[in-house]
């Protein structure tokens, strides 16, 4: 059986795998499946040539296999396959005459979840028919709305089926263009009944429908022109949509209900019960159109307005002037002063703005908003609460790995390490049992395609440290060899790309990423030899707080171990760990120097700690006092190091600093507006005492791990978040994937590490504040909100960055307006102060009006008005010629008036 099988996929006889099944029992067949999942692995193998790859079997051995997965295989084994076997409509029919398997109906009733399939409507029909399939109605109703055609072929189609397209459209494309213009004409012939249809329309409102499929339908109800009987008459299906979270069904049902607002059928009150959230959504077009159907409520004489007057007050949620305005004017044009309306207002009295406040002083009381000045926390990089917990014992140490590899590029690859070199020999035969799944997880995770670079660094030493500990322990660890055989298989089907670098081999030789993952590579196999060799001695670089950074007198004690032990530490390792070190309190380790430190250790701590000193002494690791000199004043020259010999390195890599600035690309359509930053090219340079930060600014390439960094020149990021900007902020519209996650990787590690900002620190969070990407923008307002509590955000600085971009519109102003009236204005007194700061600065680097500068000026008015200040006099020469300006007349008067 195996073997004709054998022979007739060697032989490339379609033809006569059919009666070769046919012949078989169920059992049989059953039992050639293993065969045949071989076999397709065999075939689906790639085989790479010159210019392009193709896979091992030919087109007639892939349909072989395919009808005898069809025919031999359950569903569970078969899989979600709808276009293979399927695409030979003849082949088809003639498999399922015969051998149509029990579970083909549900297998078919699964496709509307598939992206494509190559069978239609009518060959569901057809199936249907003939009993091979018991179709559902989200099957018919997805399958039909992709298939606008022969509709007259089968009396069910309009009579039922259509009827199902409407309950279950396509996920994909909502509709062929076909449908609308076919709708209307079915109408017109009479058959599709047309109110039933309109039902049906305003009912998708409230289907969870994708925004495409729901707009279908209500561009189809628009299309339709109802009158406002047949409106009248749609009220239950109309009020139950303006429900739906898809805004433009809302809109398009406000936009009808104010057609009949004048009816005296129209239900008031079950409007004024949807008023309050519709008044509270996001969309203003939405808040809009409800507060203009509301007037028209109100026009209407002979009418109860309690419960609308109650319900409009929610208007005051949403901080948009204009909407508070229209709101406002509504009351005071219909809405008599009575103790109810008092009492409702009163309960969004803090939401009202300062500016649209007098003019409801008959209903509110016109007192001034008053905030609570911020309780300013002193900042603490290092304290009890951000002390990482370090594994204890070899146990410790099995559970911290796993947790290491699914973070890779943070602290925890740092404690793994750390652990590693403290425990590795600690194992026995009872404890060495709890590294089989962490072996496991290392080699699950290092044979995948696309691997995170820190995670090829430390999965291929737990591997390699596991094979060591297999030499010893071969029978708890028997399963080892089969774990790390089977994905040295995997490996080695993917060696045929040229692209693809080998993971499985010693470290030192593994590519790791590039030049920026060259100090990591060396510190990694640095570790490794420590655990080969039994050097318990720490790493100097290994965090102590998080999410980056080290003590100064937990760094001075490690020093004190290569003293006392006479022992040299790694160059990388002794540099990365001047980096990560906290120098916000530095008194109490220089004591512990003075004390404890002798030689080049003394010296170089005592420069290093002191922000006032000189160096001193005999320098001789120029490394070391270079990468102190610039993680402790990085904008500082010192004569002394003159002759280190890195006076070759472009010097905005030393200072962090580099020039920016945002330039119009007239000649560019796709890039109107651009960021743009030079940085220098940089080719590393090989020293005998080579800087960790070359490493990373000789990297040309542009890499996933870039966040990852900040971790490593936590004291000077400026050069990470050049690299940032370069590649991911250079354009406002950027909508890929992979610049997002980069930008928002960058943008928490700023958040996470709660230090106040440097000149590139500032440049990247204004630049963020204007992204795409609300997530994006949410977690920049979050770094100003918590800096500004600790007094240490220059906004004003800030401002200039946002001011900059903006007076060239390189992004839509209303993604910074709409993030300062969301998470920004009114948390504090303080960042109330701050904010005017920020919109200050902004509006100064203005020239000419921008689309939407109003809405600046109008939160700017409003701000003011909370601060009881006056705007800044070097402004008001921009605000008097900004009058000229039709749309921006009333609100630079105002401005001008205080």
């Amino acid at each position: 059986m195996k073997e004709r099988l054998y022979e007739i996929l060697s032989e490339e006889r379609a033809h006569e795998i059919i009666p070769f099944l046919k012949q078989l029992t169920a059992e049989e067949r059953k039992a050639l499946v293993p065969t045949i999942k071989k076999l397709d692995r065999e075939i689906s193998k790639i085989v790479m040539t010159k210019n392009s790859y193709h896979t091992a079997g030919s087109a007639e051995q892939h349909s072989i296999i395919d009808i005898a997965s069809f025919v031999c295989m359950d569903q569970k084994h078969y899989g979600k396959n709808y276009w293979s076997l399927f695409k030979d409509k003849e082949q088809t029919e003639n498999i399922l005459e015969w051998g149509c398997p029990h579970w083909f109906s549900d297998f078919i009733n699964d496709s509307i979840d598939a992206e494509f399939t190559a069978f239609n409507y009518h060959d569901i029909l057809r199936w249907s028919e003939k009993g091979y399939v018991q179709p559902r109605p989200e099957l018919l109703g997805y399958h039909l709305s992709l298939h606008p055609y022969h509709l007259d072929k089968f009396p069910e189609t309009l009579e039922t089926h259509f009827w199902y397209m409407c309950e279950f459209p396509s996920k994909s494309l909502p509709f062929k263009r076909e449908w609308l213009p076919l709708v209307q004409k079915l109408i017109v012939e009479n058959k599709v009944e047309r109110k039933r249809f309109l039902r049906e329309c305003l009912l998708a409102a409230n289907r969870n429908f994708n925004k495409n499929v729901t707009g279908w339908f209500m561009d189809a109800f628009n299309i339709l022109k109802p009158s406002d009987d047949e409106l009248i008459m749609l009220q239950d299906e109309l009020m139950a949509g303006l429900a739906s979270v898809q805004s433009k069904a809302v809109n398009t049902i406000l936009a009808h209900l104010k057609k009949i607002v004048q009816d005296p059928a129209f239900r008031t009150s079950e409007f004024s019960y949807f008023l309050p959230n519709l008044l509270s959504s996001e969309v203003k077009t939405v808040v809009s159109a409800s507060l203009a159907v509301t007037e028209k409520i109100f026009q209407k004489k002979k009418i109860n307005t309690e419960n609308l007057a109650t319900a409009l007050s929610a208007a005051f949620v949403n901080k948009d002037e204009s909407i508070q305005t229209k709101a406002a004017k509504i009351i005071l044009k219909y809405i008599p002063v009575s103790e109810g309306i008092k009492e409702t207002l009163s309960l969004y009295a803090d939401n009202i703005l300062a500016n649209v406040r007098p003019a409801l002083v008959q209903y509110i009381e016109n007192r001034q908003l008053e905030l609570d000045p911020v309780e300013t926390e002193t900042l603490e990089l290092i304290n009890e609460e951000c002390k990482v917990k370090e594994p204890e014992s070899f146990e410790d140490l099995m559970f911290l790995l796993p947790q290491a590899i699914e973070n890779p590029g943070t602290y925890y690859y740092d404690l793994a390490l750390a652990g590693l070199v403290r425990f590795a020999d600690e194992a026995d035969t009872d404890s060495v049992k709890l590294f089989e799944p962490v072996f496991q997880k290392a080699c699950k995770t290092i044979a995948r395609w696309e691997v995170h670079h820190f995670n090829v660094l430390l999965c291929n030493l737990i591997i390699n440290y596991g094979l060591s500990l297999l030499e010893k322990f071969p029978l708890p660890l028997k399963n080892l060899e089969k774990i790390y055989k089977r994905t040295r298989e995997d490996e080695a089907t993917r060696e045929a790309y040229s692209s693809y670098h080998k993971k499985l081999k010693p470290l030192k030789e593994i590519y790791a990423g590039g030049l920026a993952m060259e100090p990591f590579k060396h510190i990694a196999v640095h570790i490794f030899n420590k655990i080969t060799s039994g050097d318990r001695t720490p790493l100097l670089s290994t965090v102590t707080h998080e999410p980056c950074w080290i003590s100064p007198e937990v760094l001075v004690e490690r020093f004190e171990i290569y003293q006392n032990k006479n022992l040299k530490p790694d160059d990388l390792d002794v540099q990365l760990a001047l980096q990560r070190c906290s120098l916000e309190k530095t008194s109490g380790a220089l004591q512990h120097v003075e004390q404890k430190l002798k030689g080049e250790y003394k010296e170089l701590l005592l420069f290093f700690f002191n922000k006032n000193s000189v160096p001193k002494g005999k320098f001789e690791h120029p490394s070391w006092w270079m990468t102190a000199a610039i993680t402790r004043s990085p904008e500082k020259v010192f004569e002394e190091f003159k002759d280190f010999g890195y006076d070759d390195i472009p010097k905005e890599f030393l200072t962090g600093n580099y020039k920016w600035k945002t330039i119009d690309s007239k000649k560019n359509s796709y890039y109107p507006v651009e960021l743009n930053i030079t940085v220098p090219k940089y080719h590393l340079k090989k020293r005998v005492h080579q800087l960790f930060l070359e490493y990373f600014i000789a990297e040309q390439k542009d890499i996933s791990e870039i966040p990852s960094f900040i971790w490593s020149f936590p004291n000077t990021p400026g050069n990470v978040f050049a690299k940032i900007i370069k590649n991911c902020l250079f354009y406002s519209g950027i909508a890929e994937v992979y610049e997002r996650s980069l930008v928002l990787s960058t943008a928490q590690a700023l958040h996470q590490m709660k230090k106040p900002l440097d000149a590139m620190g500032y440049v990247f969070l204004g630049t963020i504040f204007l992204d795409g990407d609300k997530v994006i923008r949410g977690t920049a307002a979050e770094i100003w909100l918590e800096h500004v509590s600790h007094k240490v955000m220059d906004s004003a600085r800030l401002g200039q960055v946002i001011g900059l971009h903006e007076k060239l519109e390189w992004a839509p102003v209303k993604r910074f307006t709409d993030l300062v009236q969301h998470q920004m204005i009114n948390v504090s007194k303080d960042h109330n102060l701050s904010l005017e700061q920020l919109l200050t600065h902004v509006l100064l680097q203005m020239e000419t009006p921008v689309t939407n500068l109003k809405k600046i000026l109008d939160i700017y008015h409003e701000v003011l008005a909370l601060n009881q200040s006056e705007p800044d006099k070097n402004l008001k020469e921009k605000l008097s010629s900004w009058k000229d300006n039709s749309s921006l007349k009333k609100i630079c008067n105002l401005l001008l008036k205080k």
